[in-house]
């Protein structure tokens, strides 16, 4: 005998039901996710990647940094140590001290200018005073005023012989005036004397005076 069709239609239905409820328990898993899944893994990587070499930039930058200021502080102390003590003393800034650099190395500039100048001058009255040695004196004075106190420049023939230094001294010392130094070289064709003074702010001279009176003394030598 065969099953009515009523029975068969009432399995069916049931083994319907036991299908969906097993497709319920177990879900089948979507392609979508997987995606997913992979590429949040790989962004992960590079995330990771992007922040070392991050770090790296900013360790490398630090060490540059450190080594530029190293350089920067030996550069500092060798320029300090170059400088007078007055140019820097009571100064504790680093742009002080860069600020009196440039002020010494003007001083400097114009010191050597000066000294140029009278170097020039004076050999260009040294040679006309050999050139007419016959017809004048064999000495030639000049002064110079200096920041502290003045110099004297004295020329003298080769020919001459000694040159009158004690006299000069005396002279110098009735005057009242205070002898620093004396140096005496040999030029072209003539010696050359400097002898440099110290001048008080209270005390007043009449350096052209000066001069006449020891060129005068000179050519009674």
């Amino acid at each position: 005998m065969f099953p009515s069709s009523s029975n068969a239609a009432f399995e069916d239905s049931r083994i319907f039901l036991e299908l969906e409820d097993l497709l319920a328990d177990c879900p089948i898993s979507d392609g979508n996710n997987t995606e997913k899944k992979g590429v949040k893994k790989r962004s992960r990587k590079i995330e990771a990647s992007n922040n070392g070499s991050s770090e790296s930039k900013k360790t490398a930058h630090r060490l540059t940094e450190k080594q530029r200021r190293q350089e920067m502080a030996a550069l500092y102390a060798s320029l300090r140590s170059l400088l007078p003590p007055e140019y820097i003393k009571g100064k504790r800034a680093i742009s002080d001290h860069m600020h009196q650099a440039v002020n010494y190395i003007n001083d400097m500039k114009n010191k050597i200018k000066q000294v140029k100048l009278r170097r020039n001058s004076f050999g260009v009255e040294a040679e006309n005073q050999t050139s007419n040695a016959s017809d004048s004196s064999p000495y030639c004075v000049k002064i110079n005023p200096l920041t502290e106190g003045f110099e004297i420049l004295i020329s003298s023939s080769l020919n001459k012989g000694c040159f009158p230094l004690s006299m000069v001294l005396a002279d110098l010392l009735n005057r009242q005036l205070h002898v620093i130094s004396y140096v005496s070289t040999r030029g072209d064709g003539c010696y050359l004397h400097k002898i440099h003074l110290e001048l008080n702010d209270s005390a007043s001279i009449d350096l052209s005076g000066l001069q006449h009176g020891l060129l005068n003394m000179l050519k009674l030598v």
